[in-house]
């Protein structure tokens, strides 16, 4: 299968409405994180990855710090896979074994206010690790070497989650409301 025949299957298993871009971009979100997580679970697991001593000795790992950037790698892509659920059905409906709300369609303002939350919530982040990067990366005592500009290349994708997400809620957004507007104006009589 040719990558654009992977790109129209993927469409054809979006929900009606989705645009092109929102899908890219839902995507691009989720992979944004993944590089930074694989250099922390890598440090985490014993690869030191050009970190002193010293410095894995002040982060605690082996020990806490090793628990500390697992978890967090873990939750970072768990929460920029939820990005997904904007784009694909499964993001749209209870559950169906939930008592009572299963199977109904879940209501579009906390979704996407979660989901905006979440962007300002990891813009900040962002900002703050930028402008504490020297401290936060390791390598204050050779910002230039090998693993510096490794570290920093596998962080750099990172800047686009929030951005990403923001633009992807947008879109949920009008897609969901303006469906929304459609059922209203077209009411589907049961008989």
């Amino acid at each position: 299968m040719t990558t654009r025949e992977h790109a129209e299957a993927a469409m054809r298993r979006m929900l009606p409405g989705t645009t092109r871009w929102a899908v890219i971009a839902a995507h691009a979100a989720m992979w944004s994180v993944v590089p930074s997580a694989i250099w922390r679970t890598a440090v985490g697991v014993g690869i030191p990855l050009g970190w002193t001593q010293e410095h894995l000795d002040r982060e605690r790992i082996p020990g806490f710090g090793t628990v500390y950037v697992i978890t967090l790698s873990v939750l970072s892509i768990a929460a920029a896979s939820l990005t997904i659920g904007l784009i694909r059905p499964w993001g749209e409906r209870f559950p169906r074994g939930i008592p009572v709300v299963g199977g109904r369609r879940l209501p579009i303002a906390p979704i996407a206010a979660v989901a905006m939350i979440g962007a300002v919530v990891v813009a900040v982040i962002v900002v703050q690790s930028i402008a504490h990067w020297s401290s936060v990366s390791g390598f204050a005592d050779r910002p230039v070497s090998f693993w510096s500009v490794l570290m920093l290349l596998c962080y750099l994708p990172a800047i686009a989650w929030s951005p990403l997400l923001a633009a992807v809620t947008v879109a949920y957004v009008r897609r969901r409301t303006a469906y929304r507007e459609a059922e209203v104006a077209s009411p589907v009589v049961r008989s």
